[in-house]
């Protein structure tokens, strides 16, 4: 935890407990910004175990800088950051509406565009922050919608994963560990329109559009490979996608 930058105490009666998870200019800019302003703000590398620590302080926001980051590990970041129930804001660049929803669906309160000045990045803080105060004086009557997916018993979570077949199941569980078309097809010793074929046929399955939808809808059911290798027989994954 040494790699914490403690900030100001917090002023009486404004929530100002700022985490910001980068390892970018940014993400220094930030943090230094905030602290000359009066928050209390600790920054950490965006990855574990130092993401479990800035959520042990329990802040009333975090930041998190995901342009750096794979999908993969973007969304291992996002995803603890729901479950912990904490408010967080996502920062990444605005020319990708697709990752921005996928930010969103995940349980983002806010995307916030990188490019955006610095005086219009504090306005969506300082918004963030008040939205966050009145929400502790109201009785939450749902769970955000990604806490609430994650609650729902297993089997009707993964019901939609069931279609798959054993071959589009091994090509999804690849596509979750960042791997592409083609990085599937020489691994498997097949074609890359067998793997592409088979992509298609599981995004019409689960009903998405990209194979980006489909890696976060995944994550959000807590979908593996690993969940159905107990009811199918050993075999390697060059048998399966054969």
């Amino acid at each position: 935890m040494n790699n914490f930058v403690q900030g100001q105490p917090e002023p009486s009666g404004i929530p100002a407990r700022i985490l910001v998870a980068g390892n970018d200019l940014l993400a220094g800019a930030l943090a230094s910004a905030l602290q000359t302003y009066g928050f209390a703000t600790r920054i950490v590398l965006p990855r574990e175990p130092e993401i479990g620590y800035g959520i042990e302080w329990r802040p009333n926001l975090v930041l998190v800088g995901v342009r750096s980051l794979d999908v993969t590990s973007g969304f291992a970041i996002v995803g603890e950051l729901s479950r912990s129930g904490l408010p967080f804001c996502v920062i990444d660049s605005a020319n990708d509406g697709e990752r921005e929803n996928l930010w969103r669906v995940a349980g983002a309160s806010a995307v916030i565009d990188r490019s955006e000045p610095f005086d219009q990045l504090f306005r969506t803080i300082i918004r963030l922050l008040r939205r966050g105060r009145a929400a502790d004086t109201e009785p939450r009557s749902s769970p955000p919608r990604a806490l609430a997916v994650a609650e729902r018993p297993p089997e009707f979570r993964l019901q939609p994963f069931v279609v798959l077949t054993d071959r589009e199941q091994v090509v999804l569980a690849e596509l979750i560990e960042g791997h592409c078309a083609e990085e599937i097809a020489n691994a498997a010793y097949v074609s890359i329109s067998t793997v592409r074929s088979q992509i298609k046929a599981i995004l019409q399955k689960l009903g998405v559009n990209s194979q980006l939808a489909a890696v976060a809808q995944a994550r959000r059911a807590g979908w593996s490979l690993e969940n159905h290798r107990d009811t199918l027989p050993e075999r390697r994954a060059t048998d399966v996608l054969a």
